[in-house]
């Protein structure tokens, strides 16, 4: 390499060793780069004179560049933005390296006095007293530090590793053991099957953001435990309460523990009476939300300065699979345990069995919607294609924002053209997506740029090359192809078939009505449910 002083092949070896590139780069990337390096040196070799060799092989002059054309501002650009992502992956792999040998030393040392004879409550306070004087941290502190490594290292240890290699962030590593401790607190699950679901979610966390991995950690820790989601709510909800905190200045946190539906409904009445305030009032939208809420608990009513919100009704997106619609008996065949998918409140909190069937008989108008039975992602609705249609269509796939990483809610997303309307692009379903209004203007005003494949797959790719592949998330349960037992059905015409298809449904809605409780209670809020059929 031009102007190193160690030998390429051995510092590319070093960094395949487990060695740091100060520049980020993976040996792979290295190794092209020095092959790209040799290429360019027997060019500059076979361009120069007779003269020019003399002079280098006699006297050590510098072998004279290829000619080049200047980079334009453009391309300069793009090489700042590639050595601003690259540097910035190098430290972050640095700084996680330094973090898992602190883990690593940390836990260590709290396994040496936990094997110690005698109680090992004082001998881990002193321990981390004397690192502590010399940190300048509390005794307290430092336990917690300890204590928490402890359970990383010996209880985490896929996770442990990723993050201490740079295969993950610190954030991602905090997500796992926050969503898996549930999991390691179940004694009826094996070892073996806590070890498989943290590999699982370290997998996800690999290639996905925090809040998508928060998500998707939800529902596969839910498959695993062997306390059922009803039972974990039920006992939750006897938990729910309200609390003051002083925040100082005057001013203090008023915090409400409640059934996670009845809290996304309460926020989304004080959204919205937010979104109508007029625009010449001077307040912020949190302002506005925050004094609204004030006034409903207060008063009881709403005043006139907060324009019409006692008319406003809460809007909660919840995606309910019939599985969970299914009658009590069903769950006795152990088929129906490999089917069962909870309801979803925007796609990202787990609603428990009863709280869905209450929704389910409150709601005065049901879409069915369809899901793919091999990938569970929405297909189509039993309606004409308005621009209406569309819209509940597109909630029901996208499920959240569709950009890069991000998690956020669909009701607070705007629906956009892939390829834009101006440009030609049509208003169909194969060239509309939800994008949070930050993601929005990523799109627009930005040079990111992206496409639209088969399945609503969205394909972004940033200015300096990176891609990000967005797959729409699942909505229902999954099926899979088994060996068929018995001889194929006798072929009908397409007709008597849809005629066929089309008794079946309305046979098994009728059952499905049969089963849901009587309708009346919901009171303010009236969600529209979204039901995979």
């Amino acid at each position: 390499m031009d102007g190193f002083e160690i030998d390429g092949e051995e510092y590319i070896a070093a960094i395949r060793a487990g060695a740091v590139d100060p520049h980020g780069s993976s040996a792979d990337e290295l190794q092209a780069s020095l092959d790209a390096f040799d290429r360019e040196l027997s060019a500059r070799i076979a361009a120069m004179s007779d003269a020019e060799l003399e002079a280098a092989a006699s006297r050590g002059a510098p072998i004279p560049p290829l000619p080049r054309e200047p980079l334009s501002a453009h391309a300069e650009r793009l090489r700042a933005d590639e050595a601003f992502v690259g540097r910035l992956r190098a430290i972050e792999a640095q700084s996680a390296r330094v973090e898992g040998e602190r883990r690593a030393l940390l836990a260590a040392h709290m396994q040496r006095v936990l094997d110690m004879a005698g109680d090992a409550g004082p001998k881990v306070k002193e321990l981390a007293m004397m690192a502590a004087v010399e940190l300048g941290l509390t005794g307290g502190g430092m336990v917690q530090r300890m204590t928490e490594a402890w359970t990383i290292v010996t209880e985490l240890p896929a996770a442990h590793e990723a993050a201490s290699q740079g295969r993950i962030t610190t954030s991602h590593l905090r997500v796992i053991e926050a969503e898996t401790r549930a999991l390691r607190l179940d004694a009826q699950v094996e070892p073996s099957e806590r070890q498989r679901v943290v590999k699982q979610l370290v997998e996800v966390a690999e290639s996905t953001s925090t809040s998508r991995l928060r998500s998707r950690a939800k529902r596969i820790v839910n498959d695993v435990l062997t306390e059922p989601l009803q039972v974990r709510h039920d006992a939750a909800r006897e938990r729910r309460r309200v609390e003051l905190f002083d925040a100082g200045d005057g001013m203090a946190d008023l915090v409400a523990r409640v059934p996670a539906l009845e809290g996304a409904a309460i926020f989304d009445r004080l959204t919205q009476a937010a979104r109508s305030k007029p625009k010449d009032d001077p307040r912020t939208f949190d302002q506005f939300r925050t004094d609204a809420f004030q006034e409903l608990l207060l008063a009881g009513v709403v005043p006139e300065d907060l324009h019409g919100t006692v008319h406003i009704k809460a809007h909660v997106a919840i995606t309910i699979p019939a599985t969970e619609l299914l009658h009590d008996r069903d769950e006795q065949d152990p088929a129906f345990h490999e089917l069962r998918s909870p309801a979803a409140l925007d796609g990202k909190v787990l609603v428990d069995r009863d709280t869905a069937r209450r929704i389910a008989g409150d709601t005065h108008t049901w879409e069915r919607l369809f899901t793919d039975p091999v990938s569970g992602v929405a297909v189509t609705v039993d309606t004409y294609r308005s621009s209406a249609a569309q819209r509940r269509w597109l909630r029901a796939r996208d499920g959240r924002c569709r950009g890069p990483g991000c998690d956020r809610a669909v009701l607070r997303a705007d629906l956009d053209h892939t390829r834009d309307f101006a440009a030609g692009g049509r208003t169909s379903l194969s060239n509309l997506e939800h994008l949070c209004r930050s993601d929005h203007t990523l799109k627009h005003d930005t040079r990111w740029r992206v496409e639209q494949r088969e399945g609503g797959v969205l394909r972004w790719t940033s200015p300096i090359g990176q891609v990000i592949v967005d797959e729409p998330p699942p909505v229902g349960p999954r099926f899979t192809d088994m060996p068929r037992s018995r001889p194929e059905p006798a072929t009908r015409e397409p007709r008597q078939s849809r005629r066929y298809q089309r008794e079946a449904l309305e046979r098994r809605a009728d059952e499905i009505a049969r089963t849901l409780p009587a309708s009346g209670r919901w009171g303010a809020s009236v969600p529209v449910g979204v039901f995979p059929f």
